[in-house]
């Protein structure tokens, strides 16, 4: 009977140890599962915001609006700026409006570069006293020649002039009022993120990127006058963008309309990968030792009960 107890045992650590692989291998499936699907899914998103009760309303674009730059670079979204004019606590927000135009500033290659890409929007506002005043949001696309390919929005910047006055010029003798030349000397907020770090999103090339989520950046903020010298430091603006689509370093034989294959922010992130493997062994480890100790343990129980029986029989 204790030979027999002992080959049972002997087989139960086997088979554990043979259901830790098991549960290894799974996670380790799992694992490449995640991975491959990552490999077209790669997407680091912002934090969320569903906060917006009393802010302006978002105005969403038509469905088939999108802004598109020499069609190498396409954006959809319905943007708003939250932003402070002064160190006060009053706050304006501003929604980017559907009829902003591509600005001739955006470039498929910026700075002759071919890694970077950046789209500029830009419409004007009227202000209580009827000027006419200028904004612009910038988006800046960086690829990534890693294996495979990825890019990601590298940079987020805004203009917005807060006021523009009309400033006479010195009067020549001889010369009347109506002659005299004048220049307008305006006041803007310069909001940027600089280059993202981390980097925020993250596509592979040939596809492009989808989020209907709301999804929320900060911009630092400073006044500056109009030769572009900075003034004063605001507190920073804040950036939302949903129903957010892009796709940059696209094929520029692909129909204007049409976007690439879409990867959503919603998706698992591939450095899930770790944490599955590592949590599931373990897991294995755990089970085997629990296992171990108490086959060990019946072990000692058995070999003192036969101890005892031994003894009693030579009693």
């Amino acid at each position: 009977a204790y030979n027999c107890l002992i080959h049972f045992y002997k087989r139960l650590i086997t088979m554990s140890a043979s259901i830790f692989l098991l549960l290894l291998a799974i996670c380790l499936l799992y694992g490449e599962q995640v991975a491959g699907d990552q490999e077209h899914q790669l997407v680091v998103p912002l934090v969320s915001d569903s906060s917006h009760s009393g802010d302006a309303q978002l105005i969403f674009p038509a469905e088939s609006d999108s802004w598109v730059v020499d069609n190498c670079l396409a954006v959809k979204m319905v943007a708003q700026i939250k932003l402070y004019p002064n160190n006060s606590n009053i706050v304006v927000t501003k929604n980017i409006p559907a009829l902003a135009k591509v600005s001739p500033t955006s470039s498929c290659s910026y700075l002759n570069s071919t890694t970077t890409q950046v789209i500029t929007l830009e419409w004007s506002e009227a202000d209580p006293s009827s000027e006419i005043l200028a904004r612009n949001l910038s988006l800046y696309f960086y690829l990534n020649n890693t294996i495979p390919p990825m890019y990601t929005v590298s940079m987020v910047t805004s203009m917005y002039q807060l006021s523009r006055n009309r400033v006479l010029g010195k009067m020549s003798p001889g010369q009347n009022t109506t002659d005299m030349e004048s220049k307008s000397d305006s006041t803007f907020i310069r909001m940027t993120t600089t280059i993202m770090n981390p980097l925020q999103f993250m596509v592979p090339k040939n596809r492009s990127f989808l989020c209907e989520e709301s999804l929320t950046v900060e911009m630092m903020a400073e006044l500056i006058t109009t030769d572009g010298t900075p003034d004063e430091k605001l507190q920073k603006a804040m950036l939302t963008i949903s129903s957010f689509q892009f796709d940059a370093f696209r094929p520029t034989t692909l129909p204007s309309p049409q976007f690439q294959a879409a990867t959503s922010c919603s998706s698992p992130s591939a450095s899930d990968l770790v944490p599955i493997v590592v949590g599931c062994s373990l897991a294995g480890l755990v089970f085997f030792i629990m296992v171990g100790y108490l086959v060990g343990r019946r072990k000692a129980e058995v070999k003192g009960c036969a101890t005892v029986v031994e003894q009693g029989e030579v009693e």
